[in-house]
């Protein structure tokens, strides 16, 4: 890791110009995804492997709570899974399913109805 201090203002100048055009292809590429989604839902699949920006997707809660809304009903841990692959939820866990067994048993969003079966626990607005 380079210490800033260290560094002189032309490269700190150089940084900054370097920062702001990956901002822009950030933008750029989350653009094109979108729009390859809209035009065809089987793009998804492909899209899915690709790696986002961090801001270009919702947190787990709300990725969670929208499957579990559009779903209208109780739905299991690996159905949650499976709907967030193929709506392109990008998983940044080397353990996603673990991840996301944490969350469904933990967050106060998400009530357990059965054994392995989650709803939300107040609908979305």
């Amino acid at each position: 890791m380079v210490n800033l201090s260290e560094l002189s203002a032309v490269d700190m100048g150089k940084i900054l110009k370097l920062r702001r055009k990956i901002e822009i292809l950030e933008q750029q590429m989350a653009k094109v995804v979108k729009e390859a989604e809209n035009k065809a839902p089987s793009i998804s699949v492909a899209v899915r492997h690709m790696r986002l920006p961090r801001n270009s997707q919702p947190s787990l809660r709300e990725m969670i709570s929208k499957i579990l809304h559009k779903a209208n009903g109780p739905m299991t841990v690996s159905e949650i899974y499976e709907a967030s692959l193929s709506g392109g939820y990008q998983w940044r866990s080397k353990e996603p399913m673990n991840a996301l067994n944490v969350k469904m048993y933990t967050d106060k969003t998400f009530k357990k109805l059965a054994p392995g079966k989650f709803v939300l626990r107040k609908p979305l607005d």
